[in-house]
């Protein structure tokens, strides 16, 4: 009869260690969760779940408006490669018989090298003003050297110089 039981008796003692371990993890745990908890009700003088619940409503919030805000500058930067980002301007006289430098010509252009240039050409009885496409710095035009100049200006200055 003895020889049933002491498998019992082993079976009985394994199952017990097996449950004081269990018991010693889970109190483990439960003791960490309430450090954490202290922890947390420790950032506001009337700690209690209506400020915690007022905390995470504001972190909820914050995230939602991150998100706004990340969407806004994936806009931006869609679009700001796209704009005027150099430009450059040469003022001389076209014409001998005029003097003051009237005439101008203004390059304004993207950081990819493409917008437009003009020109305004003073006389005495008359000014006239023309604009040019331009295509990753080039135009389907012939360019002055008052143009090549302003051109140039803009590019320096879109790229950094």
């Amino acid at each position: 009869m003895e020889w049933v039981l002491v498998p019992w008796v082993i079976a009985a003692t394994i199952l017990l260690f097996v449950g004081l371990y269990g018991f010693f993890q889970l109190e483990k745990r439960v003791k960490s969760i309430e450090e954490r908890y202290q922890k947390i009700l420790a950032l506001a003088d009337d700690a209690d779940q209506a400020t915690i619940v007022k905390i995470l409503t504001r972190l909820d919030e914050q995230k939602l408006r991150l998100g706004q805000i990340e969407a806004t500058l994936q806009r931006f930067g869609a679009i700001l490669p796209h704009t005027i980002q150099g430009h450059g301007v040469v003022r001389y006289s076209a014409f001998s018989d005029v003097g003051g430098d009237q005439s101008f010509s203004l390059a304004l252009v993207d950081e990819r090298g493409n917008g437009a240039l003009l020109s305004g050409l003073h006389g005495r009885g008359e000014t006239r003003v023309y604009a040019k496409p331009l295509t990753q710095w080039r135009s389907s035009y012939s360019l002055s050297a008052e143009e090549q100049q302003a051109l140039g200006q803009a590019r320096q200055m879109v790229n950094g110089g």
